[in-house]
């Protein structure tokens, strides 16, 4: 069990072991919101929703803790632990287990209402999709069309598209030859769903990928030049129509050219970028870069 689920269920037990799927959403937003920087990576992260910050990762993962019977379903909304407090995940985490009580003491005994004021308040970007229109404090940005790239290396899905949300992105395209990822929400066609739900356009040109069997003992820069020297040879100069469509999608709306690798001298798609940049003539950015 990771570190995060292990907080999760601690959480629970803090709230006497049963709690809303709601309020564990807001609960854990505030505590990864308050969190000091150097642990913000054990903690779930967050994109606006319908009911401001949610975490698709953490439902996903909530699913597979009912599964393995560490979780019970109580009616439709409200999950119960399985074990009591003094079974409960050790964290030996001293820094994560002051973080709780403070968390608990801070949030724990706010009414789903005042729990949902407390969010939106403090957070209005979170607000940019909210069910209750009237409650959106923000708009949603749009970016002066560039050729954008990110890598989502490291990341959860919900920050990626987070992400791209607040650089104003309207449309992913996924440079991956195979579109598939252990890590949630990357898999094509989840990630086409999640596209769908955020109002966010996905497309999909494997045309310009790198073949997997390709990417073996990548060890060094050296490694990866290698690697791009024949992506530049054998691959580019066969995808002409393909690129030119892409020059299309970025330079009719803001779009980004999305690969595995977070630095992009590490990923085909900074050189798949030059070349649609010299169509274009727009700016290359990488966003996570950027941020």
């Amino acid at each position: 069990m990771i570190l995060r689920q292990k907080i999760l269920l601690n959480f629970i037990h803090r709230a006497g072991g049963q709690a809303s799927r709601l309020q564990l959403v807001k609960w854990l937003f505030l505590l990864a919101q308050d969190a000091p920087a150097q642990v913000s990576a054990a903690h779930y992260q967050f994109v606006p929703y319908k009911f401001g910050p949610f975490s698709f990762t953490m439902y996903q993962e909530l699913d597979a803790l009912i599964r393995q019977g560490e979780l019970t379903a109580v009616g439709d909304t409200d999950l119960k632990a399985s074990q009591p407090r003094f079974l409960a995940p050790r964290l030996n985490e001293p820094a994560i287990e002051r973080e709780i009580e403070r968390g608990w003491q801070r949030y724990g005994q706010l009414s789903t209402g005042a729990l949902l004021d407390t969010v939106y308040r403090r957070f209005p970007w979170f607000t940019l999709n909210a069910d209750q229109t009237d409650r959106r404090a923000v708009q949603r940005p749009v970016a002066a069309c560039a050729i954008y790239t990110a890598g989502y290396e490291g990341m959860q899905v919900d920050g990626f598209l987070n992400l791209l949300l607040r650089s104003g992105i309207r449309r992913l395209v996924d440079v991956r030859n195979n579109p598939v990822s252990r890590r949630y929400g990357f898999h094509k066609s989840t990630l086409a769903k999640l596209c769908d739900r955020l109002d966010l356009e996905y497309c999909h040109e494997p045309e310009v990928g790198i073949p997997s069997a390709w990417r073996c003992e990548l060890d060094t820069q050296a490694d990866y030049d290698r690697l791009f020297g024949r992506y530049v040879k054998d691959v580019l100069p066969h995808q002409a129509g393909v690129i030119q469509r892409i020059a299309g999608s970025m330079s009719t709306a803001p779009s980004v050219l999305v690969c595995q690798e977070e630095q992009p001298v590490c990923c085909h798609r900074s050189h798949l970028a030059t070349q649609v940049a010299g169509i274009t003539k727009l700016e290359i950015r990488d966003l996570r870069v950027a941020a």
